[in-house]
């Protein structure tokens, strides 16, 4: 069956009067959700207002709805982050600032320390960098065929 079909076997067909109190019934149903009472959260939203504070607050709940329970867990673990780090760093700060100085003799034993390896061990060395030999000028492609075989 073609759909043309259908269309014109359904216009022949005689149309029925619903009864009474399903009509009504039906409109008082839609009267209610057209009320401003039981409009959904999505679709009704409060008149703009000129209070900042408002704005954000609808910014926000636009932006959280789809999962408020995990941005809130977000918020949870980001607030717990910034604790540990606040208690941690205070105490390191204090440790630190209570360090005491590097006392003289403590400082001429790491001299003398210094001196008697550099006695063992010779002064230190460091290796010239040699520079590169000078080959007859050859075009660029040749060079690389070479240190590829090479």
């Amino acid at each position: 069956m073609s759909p043309d079909d259908f269309e014109k076997r359904l216009q022949r067909q005689p149309l029925r009067q619903l009864p009474g109190e399903w009509r009504q019934e039906i409109l008082s149903a839609a009267r209610q959700a057209s009320s401003p009472y039981h409009a959904s959260r999505i679709t009704h939203h409060a008149p703009p207002s000129p209070s900042l504070l408002s704005t954000i607050h609808h910014q926000l709940s636009t932006l959280l709805w789809p999962h408020p329970v995990a941005w809130a867990g977000l918020a949870a673990v980001w607030v717990a982050i910034l604790g540990i780090n606040l208690t941690t760093r205070d105490a390191s700060t204090a440790v630190a600032k209570h360090a005491s100085p590097v006392s003289p003799q403590v400082f001429l034993a790491f001299q003398e320390q210094e001196r008697l390896l550099t006695e063992l061990l010779g002064p230190r060395e460091t290796p010239v960098a040699e520079r590169p030999k000078a080959g007859p000028a050859r075009p660029r492609s040749e060079r690389r065929r070479e240190m590829m075989m090479g």
